[in-house]
């Protein structure tokens, strides 16, 4: 585009360069068109053959201006070229306002922008060239305008690119490298900081994990991580917050909910689990799950419903493993009667308690 604005120049100040305006109009025009090419695989975010229909639409279009002599006469030459020059952006404009649905970064928006923008004032000087009478801004302002729209345009695909890294980068972090879904710190992020009536914590422990480690190795355990990751993702869906906080341990946090229809979800789960197949050679693996479910009970925080959820998976495992528990709250008519504070300072020192011995009972459980 650069080498074409320079043959256009030299043309224009008399230069006796043989086909300056044929090799201009050329040069330009695939210039838009591979330009066009770049900004669909900016969006798109991979390489597609048919991306190169813009630059061989130049080709063909350049050919056809130079068997009929168009670029001789400087007014249809110059429509043919900023009429080709608004299709070519606009195409792509067209590619990233449909990815912007999906891949909403801030930077799509300006360098949507800037397209359009080249685009209008593209169509304003084929109108201007056609119909001198409506000629709403002269060429040169235009090519002025077009050159800054050019810079924006380079500006926003760099910014563009860098978010894309940044929400990357944070996907990473968020997200569990063996399973694919969150991770504690991503899952104990997205708890609510007030609790309300209707949520529900519920906590889930693979059963026997160690011993599938030991008898069938770290590999299948892997295995078997990512299936059950992809069961509870599953039945999750998108309306609950999920993640891995542990080796083998798995929360769900649910709003709108009552002891009854968490524990309907928590059990389906665990049936989704107990239905997966694994194999190892010729040995059926088999996998089962068990969950603790804590529902708010109007003083808890979220780390203290965490424990109590605790304390009912500890139930669900002492009672043979594979089934759901609810937690029970103790006295619930004297609950209410309790300062709230106080409330929190004895579940804290209850649940520090606890995790003093969390690890020695983990150990006995699988």
């Amino acid at each position: 585009m650069a080498v074409a604005s320079t043959l256009a120049g030299l043309g224009e100040q008399g230069s006796s360069l043989v086909y300056w305006k044929l090799a201009s109009f050329v040069i330009g025009l695939v210039g838009y068109g591979l330009l066009g090419m770049g900004l669909l695989q900016l969006s798109r975010r991979q390489y597609e053959i048919a991306h190169w229909l813009l630059p061989a639409a130049a080709l063909i279009l350049s050919a056809v201006v130079g068997w009929a002599g168009w670029y001789e006469i400087s007014e249809t030459r110059a429509a043919i070229f900023n009429l080709a020059t608004a299709v070519a952006l606009l195409v792509p404009g067209l590619q990233i306002l449909r990815d912007f649905f999906t891949d909403r970064l801030s930077a799509r928006v300006g360098l949507l922008a800037s397209l359009i923008s080249v685009a209008v004032f593209s169509l304003l000087v084929v109108v201007g060239l056609l119909h001198p009478g409506f000629q709403l801004i002269a060429p040169a302002y235009a090519f002025f305008f077009m050159i800054i729209c050019h810079f924006s345009m380079t500006l926003f695909a760099i910014v563009l690119v860098q978010e894309r890294a940044e929400a990357r980068l944070r996907l990473y972090a968020n997200t569990d490298a063996l399973t694919g879904i969150p991770n504690r710190q991503h899952f104990l992020g997205s708890l609510p900081q007030t609790m309300q009536k209707g949520d529900v914590c519920i906590l889930l422990d693979v059963d026997f994990f160690k011993m599938i480690n030991d008898r069938y190795g770290h590999e299948t355990g892997d295995l078997v991580l990512v299936s059950i990751a992809k069961a509870i993702a599953g039945v999750a869906g998108r309306d609950a917050s999920y993640g891995r906080i542990g080796g083998e341990e798995f929360a769900v946090f649910l709003r709108n909910q009552t002891a009854q229809t968490a524990s309907q979800f928590a059990e389906d789960v665990r049936q989704s689990v107990k239905n997966l197949s694994l194999r190892k050679g010729d040995a059926v693996i088999k996998t089962s799950i068990s969950a603790g479910i804590a529902e708010w009970d109007g003083i808890a925080n979220a780390d203290m419903m965490r424990d109590q959820a605790d304390q009912a998976l500890y139930s669900a495992k002492r009672d043979g493993r594979d089934c759901v528990r609810v937690f029970e709250h103790a006295r619930r008519a004297e609950v209410t009667n309790v300062d709230p504070i106080q409330a929190a300072n004895a579940t804290r020192h209850s649940a520090s308690r606890r995790r003093r011995v969390s690890f020695t009972r983990r150990v006995a459980a699988v």
